[in-house]
């Protein structure tokens, strides 16, 4: 049985979830589980086994199939959506969102490739021309086939919410594994990563993690309801991009950037609260409340010179730490004047 597919037992009050993770498992772990392992995942007789994969294959028309050798059950066709009618408009959106799922490993290569022809096929001739000279910066790796892996797991966890058991690989701590339990809320893209929102059994609290660092993830039949109290707008409003700031209080952020660097800040939206006014000299004044993380610090650290910190006094400190830090780590020390360096010699 695949350690990545084991569930708890549970009666028969429970068909439906039951009906819907059979469908998922064989379509999942193809010709591995025959009716005894069957039974056995579900806690019900073999004999109730043959009621729930006759009514699959009567009622919803699923082509369920049985290895001759008698390896196990797999589907033999993938059902398939009812057909779609888009407009133009509409298909190019898609497309384009599509083509951008290259950027974000850890979607199928394979089925997005295949997806990307088919809202191709509808396209016009003139339309599939330019649409073949974008970009592809890269190709799937088998990271990202892992990756996949985990996203269809999860998903699968949040759509029938049941609680998930993990083992994870902090980032800190030299890497250490730890076992978890957790309830899966949301999955979001972030940079190049994904990262899961939800229920920290074993922190008591609410929690992001990345998917890569996640080692080991299966499935209880242990069900969860979302906290009422948990909102993702106010969750990411909380914090900068997908890091959760603990018990760090929000405080008023003002920078100023320069000229150079001002369009490239004032065309995007960084943040919620973000307040962006030009300057008469090309500058601008960039205002934000979030709590100050080192993943904020690092994102001033990346204009350089280019950005002046206004307040709190708390950040000018870090960004002057780094940039001193910086100097000694490459035999650079700073002259008795300040803001003037000088080679160590």
């Amino acid at each position: 049985m695949p350690r990545g597919a084991r569930l708890e037992r549970h009666g028969e009050g429970d068909r439906v979830a039951r009906l819907v993770d059979m469908v998922l498992l064989l379509g999942q772990y193809p010709r591995q589980y025959n009716r005894a392992a069957l039974a056995e995942r579900y806690g019900v007789t073999e004999r109730q086994v043959t009621k729930d994969l006759q009514l699959l294959r009567e009622r919803l028309e699923l082509a369920i199939e049985r290895d001759p050798s008698g390896q196990g059950y797999y589907l033999a066709s993938v059902p398939r959506l009812p057909s779609l009618q888009l407009d133009l408009a509409q298909a190019l959106a898609l497309l384009l969102a599509a083509e951008a799922g290259h950027f974000v490993p850890g979607v199928s290569g394979q089925e997005l490739s295949a997806a990307l022809a088919r809202l191709r096929a509808i396209l016009p001739d003139r339309v599939r021309e330019l649409l073949g000279k974008t970009a592809r910066v890269r190709q799937p790796s088998k990271t990202d086939e892992r990756r996949a892996t985990r996203l269809r797991l999860l998903f699968e966890a949040m759509a029938l919410q049941y609680t998930v058991e993990i083992s994870y690989r902090t980032a800190s701590r030299g890497g250490e594994r730890v076992e978890r339990r957790f309830d899966p809320y949301c999955v979001v893209p972030f940079g190049r990563s994904w990262y899961v929102i939800g229920w920290c059994h074993l922190r008591r609290a609410i929690r992001t993690l990345k998917v890569d660092r996640i080692e080991n993830l299966w499935m209880t039949r242990v069900p969860f309801q979302i906290r009422p109290e948990f909102s993702l707008q106010d969750f990411l409003a909380a914090s900068w991009g997908m890091f959760e700031a603990r018990d760090v209080p929000a405080e008023e952020v003002e920078l100023e950037f320069s000229e150079t660097a001002a369009p490239w800040v004032a065309e995007e939206e960084w943040h919620p609260t973000q307040q962006v006014e030009q300057l008469p000299d090309g500058r601008v004044r960039f205002r934000v409340r979030l709590p100050i993380t080192p993943d904020f610090v690092r994102w001033v650290l990346y204009y350089g010179v280019e950005v002046t910190v206004i307040r709190p006094e708390s950040l000018r400190e870090q960004v002057l730490a780094h940039a001193r830090g910086i100097l000694r780590k490459y035999g650079v020390r700073e002259a008795v004047q300040p803001g003037v360096a000088e080679v160590a010699r």
